[in-house]
């Protein structure tokens, strides 16, 4: 699929909102606190076993659950969603919408402390 950055980027930014409103008050305060940019690719690092860039979200930073008062000096926590493989991954508008909403849903998941498994089980 193919789509101008900027019509992408007003996708990310209204499903980014509708999911922050979906959250209860205290959840949604804590989540406010994620930063959500958008890159064309995953970084090499995070490519898969085939070189595959597959990685349509990331989550950088540490999990609610795992903070200590150490951590407060530690990098701002941040999901990023990576667009070429988000837009390949879809048909349509609609696909890629739903696709952006489960990606940013499964990456708060992380920063709520949900490991991959648990999100998996849970449909994310």
């Amino acid at each position: 699929m193919r789509m101008a950055r900027t019509t992408f980027e007003r996708i990310v930014r209204g499903i980014h909102r509708e999911v922050m409103d979906s959250l209860e008050p205290a959840l949604r305060a804590r989540a406010e606190e994620v930063t959500v940019v958008i890159a064309d690719r995953p970084p090499r690092s995070e490519a898969g076993p085939d070189g595959e860039d597959d990685l349509l979200g990331l989550y950088e930073g540490i999990s609610l659950t795992d903070r200590h008062i150490d951590d407060m000096e530690a990098i701002a926590d941040r999901i990023t969603l990576f667009r070429i493989p988000l837009l390949d991954v879809c048909d349509s508008e609609r696909e890629l919408k739903k696709e952006i909403r489960i990606t940013i849903i499964h990456e708060l998941g992380h920063y709520f402390g949900f490991e991959e498994d648990e999100l998996i089980k849970r449909g994310l």
